[in-house]
């Protein structure tokens, strides 16, 4: 979260399924795990990505299991993948595009 901060843009918060699988193409490492921006910052609170909405499961392949504070989502594959939040991993960073 800091590195993309410091790079003016945030941890992944994909629009879709098919914008997961056009990133498991173009990384051609399909056992890898990366951060993205989706965790359980707090109990009760459910999936929530990183600009703060809720995680719609129905709009993505997910493998999430319980939710607990403490727990992250990875891209994996084509899917999203949970993880505790204190594994080394690599991440991807977005940033919106500007108009010109």
């Amino acid at each position: 979260r800091e590195d993309c901060g410091n790079r003016g843009s945030t941890l992944l918060v994909p629009w879709d399924q098919d914008e997961l699988e056009f990133l498991n193409d173009s990384l051609q490492k399909p056992t890898r795990h990366f951060w993205i921006g989706l965790s359980v910052p707090v109990a009760g609170m459910g999936w929530t990505w990183e600009n703060g909405s809720d995680l719609d499961q129905d709009q993505f392949q997910l493998d999430l299991g319980k939710q607990e504070p403490g727990a992250c989502g990875t891209l994996k594959g084509n899917g999203i993948v949970s993880q505790s939040c204190d594994m080394r991993l690599q991440w991807i960073c977005k940033k919106e595009s500007a108009e010109i």
